[in-house]
């Protein structure tokens, strides 16, 4: 999945009560990662120290001239989104024992701001979208400048199609965290939608005058002037988009609707062609991300287990598909503490944390495997780790 400019999703947790083994958080912070499993970070429930983690879908491919597509919720990633991806990979006993473990962990900590959202990302997943709605407004009850969270209440908004709520929810976020370019795209996209096209473009003008290497904005630009019939103007800011993203699918697509629609007849048919060729190479790459999440789930349980040779076989088989992955380093080190081979497994770990994940779930696994291995201080630097990402959901 292309790496957008701003997503609704975490980009590129701690106490005695969190110990592996033992407790509805622990057992939380290990669920939650069937969401990362699948490519995208979720932050992990977190303990408090007492005892006790859509872009638009892809239009179909026309046979006659295109018609917009233009995306039914907030174009963070356009194309899909790897969370909810995730999600549908899962049974729905899996799913259920997700939201179980973690209404138990909301249950038991209600005044913890992640725990909420970690909640809310769940069942926003599971698209029970009014509990999740309802999860996320405790979160930023909790935590006001908890940005992901007022992001994620706007993507559902969005979706529902409560425009005025979504601006009131971004206005919030700006309130408690200031403005700037990614709001700005995010509040332009809200207002193209409601038909405000001026105040849309205006917006959307100064995202990209100060990031103008946004991708998702040139494409939002575009759908502004495409609904305003504009088409030249819009083939112009989704060609930008293409320029600085060629695997963009959404702006292929949107690109060869303008430019029929310009009588551009040949130019469309190309853009439509590659819109399908880069669509099919989505599709392999979504059955690559299927796959390793099968085979991180096959390994986790293999662990839990104890049939640490199945373990070995699975975490190998990812490390062979895809170099580098920070699971699987942790994963090798847990095989290694299973195995009472304790030095070895602290450089297994080490290395994991050497890969920097940008999932806060994982920096938070981490540190349970940390403090399994007796390394309290490695654990809490993943912990600060972990808060670190989640307070940057939303960054300006």
């Amino acid at each position: 999945m292309r790496t957008a400019d701003l997503r609704l999703h975490l980009r590129r947790e701690p106490g005695s009560g969190c110990r592996s083994g033992g407790g509805a958080l622990a057992r939380a912070a290990r669920v939650v990662g069937f969401l990362a499993a699948a490519g995208a970070p979720l932050v992990a429930a977190a303990c408090s120290g007492s005892s006790g983690p859509a872009g638009p879908p892809t239009p179909p491919a026309p046979a006659t001239p295109p018609v917009a597509g233009p995306p039914a919720s907030l174009p963070i990633a356009p194309g899909d989104d790897p969370v909810l991806n995730g999600s549908s990979r899962l049974g729905d006993d899996e799913r259920e024992g997700v939201l179980r473990d973690l209404r138990e962990a909301r249950r038991r900590h209600p005044d913890d701001a992640q725990v909420a959202f970690s909640l809310a990302r769940a069942l926003h997943a599971d698209t029970k979208l009014g509990e999740a709605e309802a999860a996320y407004r405790a979160a930023v009850a909790l935590q006001p400048d908890l940005g992901e969270a007022w992001l994620r209440l706007s993507e559902i908004l969005v979706e529902q199609g409560r425009l005025t709520a979504a601006l009131d929810a971004l206005a919030a976020l700006e309130k408690a965290r200031g403005g700037g370019p990614n709001l700005d795209y995010q509040v332009g996209f809200v207002l193209s939608k409601m038909g405000r096209f001026k105040g849309a473009e205006r917006l959307l003008q100064r995202s990209l005058a100060a990031r103008p290497g946004n991708p998702d904005a040139w494409y939002v630009l575009g759908l502004n002037a495409q609904r305003q019939g504009r088409n030249e103007e819009a083939a112009r800011a989704f060609s930008e988009a293409l320029r600085r993203d060629p695997g963009y699918a959404d702006a292929w697509f949107n690109l060869g609707n303008a430019l029929a629609r310009l009588g551009r007849t040949d130019e469309a048919g190309q853009a439509l062609a590659r819109f399908a060729s880069v669509n099919e190479a989505r599709e392999k790459a979504r059955a690559r991300a299927a796959r390793l999440h099968s085979l991180r789930k096959g390994a986790e349980i293999a662990l839990e287990s104890g049939d640490l040779e199945a373990t070995r076989r699975q975490i190998d088989e990812a490390a062979a598909a895809v170099p580098g992955l920070p699971w699987v380093a942790r994963l090798r080190g847990h095989v290694l503490l299973a195995g009472d081979r304790r030095e070895e497994a602290l450089v297994a770990l080490r290395q994991a944390a050497a890969l920097n994940s940008p999932e806060p779930a994982e920096h938070m696994a981490l540190a349970l495997a940390f403090r399994q291995a007796g390394d309290e201080a490695s654990a809490r630097r993943e912990e600060r780790e972990a808060r670190r990402l989640l307070s940057e959901g939303g960054n300006r």
